[in-house]
């Protein structure tokens, strides 16, 4: 058995090495006609940025948390986005990928004079609920919804920002109780 293998293995490597060596020329000439597809391939596929990576790109002077990344569908178009969360000396900012990394995203900013930077934290929340019947009023260009997804910023301090894609304004909004 072992000296079947081995047999089988010294034909592949004197084949290869025929190819090699020109006395193959068809087998030589479809690699080589091959090659440049496959290095070209190699080469164009596009490598998916780090969430955290894209936001500093798009969003530079800020200290992105790569812990904090939390994806779901937050515009309501079917697709799975991505959302960060980051701090500077001055404010928070919530960055949310609707278009791929490779595109600029919908930043929220707010202040850290109103909210503890060092102890925000981005959540993914529900968006099926009524929040005319929670508020007491009807938030512009929310809709409510059972796979659409909310996102939730808060530092355990202040109440949380409630952010929704509002529908009407095809951009993200708020609401703090």
């Amino acid at each position: 058995m072992e000296n079947d293998m081995f047999n089988e293995l010294l034909s592949n490597v004197r084949e290869a090495g025929a190819i090699l060596r020109g006395e193959k020329l068809a087998a030589r000439r479809a690699i080589i006609a091959g090659l440049p597809l496959v290095l070209c391939a190699q080469t164009t596929d596009r490598v998916e940025p780090s969430v955290q990576a894209a936001a500093a790109k798009f969003v530079p002077g800020v200290r992105w948390r790569a812990k904090s990344v939390v994806a779901g569908d937050f515009s309501c178009r079917g697709r799975s986005e991505s959302a960060i969360l980051g701090t500077s000396e001055s404010e928070i900012v919530v960055a949310v990928f609707l278009n791929g990394l490779h595109r600029e995203p919908q930043v929220l900013r707010y202040s850290a004079k109103v909210r503890d930077a060092a102890s925000a934290v981005l959540e993914i929340e529900s968006l099926d609920i009524d929040r005319e019947k929670e508020l007491g009023y009807a938030l512009p260009g929310f809709r409510r919804s059972k796979t659409c997804r909310g996102l939730n910023l808060s530092d355990g301090r202040s109440d949380s920002a409630h952010i929704y894609w509002n529908h009407e304004s095809h951009r993200f909004d708020d609401w703090v109780p």
